[in-house]
């Protein structure tokens, strides 16, 4: 205990915002924003589960412990809420479709909403105390986030994100502040580190541990209400002036899931632009496939590199411009029926992604990290080149998509798997999360096995 005294108290500043933070403190956008992200990330878990990594994750968490406690969505089967947070938050991530932060390069959604629900239902909490959660458990991840980005540490969702799934998971627990201060130390202490953490695009399932970062955010908050102490989080900096507080205090000023984006595609962040860009284009002048000859997309040295034309698997796919602007030319949508593990080998759009070209712009680099710009260029077959430049994409905090449009992809991803009628109630319960009395209402509409 000696050494915690020698850091200022940015854990305890955050302890403090989870344990005594209520719903009427948050204002009606953030607690507005919290529910579209939380609907999202839902309709996204429910298309994953159609993956091969989702499959064996959940079979997988059947090998974690026989406690009933959490729904495996998958399965329908109830195990211990650490073994249904690793299968859930897996199936959240595995089509690299749920919403991030520029700011850190983190995807919250998947290592908040899936852990958050697994204990609310474990605990029976009301939608009230579930939103709560997800609010908190955002506000602490993202800053826990940007402060190991500024600080050169690791940065992979499933490290920050542990602190995330902790504060959510020590909201719902009821942990004072002196437990939830710990249960943020033993993620300091145990958080995930995956190493070649940005060779997603060579295919390995679920990206940036993610499945394990949710996992050790929940085992450290039951942990810690148990008595078991850890170290510090991201948050405590040196007394000495060295090091100040590289993150937003949480004075209710700042909010930083309102610096979140959603994604349209289920796909890399960085092949949003491009796609964006070919779209706009196609609308424009009618780009059938027939009549494109060749589309040339400039992007960044990072984005220059998703240029497979043929993905070896659905998580290669997803970081594959010649492959996700083929199937825009021959379905006129990229969404999770395109890209999926059926239609990989799919000759039609594989003909088309043969004419698309990437390379690398110098002036776009420039504007690399912070934004992930493209310029497309469709030449069709009787000459003629039409152009487009992006610099935002759909979705940016900046460049939003409308509440419907959120509730348009969560119907088309939750219809796959669930159905209309409860894909229709499961949007009705999130809008009004607060008036939930358990929510075991709302993971009794996400079984599966009945599914039309």
């Amino acid at each position: 205990m000696g050494l915690k005294q020698a850091v200022t108290p940015g854990t305890q500043e955050a302890a403090e915002f989870i344990a005594k933070s209520k719903l009427e403190d948050f204002p009606q956008q953030v607690v507005t924003t919290a529910k579209l992200h939380f609907l999202d990330c839902i309709g996204v878990m429910l298309a994953g589960l159609r993956t091969s990594a989702a499959r064996i994750t959940a079979e997988f968490a059947l090998d974690l412990g026989d406690a009933e406690e959490s729904t495996v969505v998958r399965s329908g089967r109830k195990v211990g809420a650490v073994a249904a947070t690793f299968a859930n938050a897996s199936a959240a991530a595995v089509l690299d479709y749920e919403d991030g932060h520029m700011g850190s390069f983190y995807h919250p959604a998947s290592v908040v909403v899936p852990p958050t629900l697994a204990v609310a239902e474990r605990e029976n909490s009301p939608g009230r105390s579930l939103l709560e959660a997800t609010v908190v458990a955002y506000e602490v991840g993202l800053r826990c986030g940007l402060t190991l980005r500024r600080r050169g540490g690791a940065h992979s969702t499933g490290a920050m994100g542990a602190f995330s799934a902790a504060a959510g998971a020590a909201k719902l627990l009821g942990l004072d502040k002196e437990r939830t201060a710990e249960a943020l130390g033993v993620v300091g202490s145990t958080y995930p580190v995956a190493f070649g953490q940005f060779t997603a695009s060579l295919g390995p399932m679920v990206k940036e541990s993610i499945g394990w970062g949710a996992t050790a955010g929940v085992a450290a908050a039951l942990q810690a209400q148990l008595g078991f102490t850890g170290g510090y989080s991201p948050l405590d900096t040196r007394t000495d002036g060295t090091e100040p507080f590289p993150y937003h205090p949480f004075d209710g000023k700042n909010w930083e899931i309102l610096k979140t984006y959603i994604k349209p595609y289920p796909a890399c962040r960085i092949t949003h632009a491009p796609l964006d860009a070919f779209f706009l284009l196609a609308k424009e002048h009618n780009l059938a496939q027939d009549r494109v000859a060749r589309v040339l997309v400039e992007t960044s040295l990072e984005g220059a590199r998703l240029n497979t034309q043929r993905p070896v698997s659905i998580e290669h796919a997803q970081y594959s411009i010649p492959f996700l602007i083929g199937c825009a030319l021959v379905y006129g949508n990229v969404t999770a029926t395109e890209v999926a593990e059926d239609r990989l080998g799919d000759p039609a759009v594989l003909m088309q992604a043969r004419k698309v070209f990437v390379q690398q712009n110098f002036d776009m680099d420039a504007l690399y990290p912070r934004r992930y710009p493209a310029i497309v260029h469709v030449t069709t077959t009787d000459g003629k080149t039409h152009t487009m430049q992006k610099e935002t994409a759909l979705g940016d905090y900046d460049e939003p998509m409308t509440a419907e449009q959120v509730k348009d992809k969560f119907r088309a991803n939750a219809e796959l798997v669930i159905g209309k009628q409860r894909a229709a109630k499961v949007i009705s319960l999130v809008e009004g999360l607060e008036h939930v009395k358990s929510a075991r209402e709302l993971v009794q509409q996400l079984h599966v096995q009945d599914s039309p």
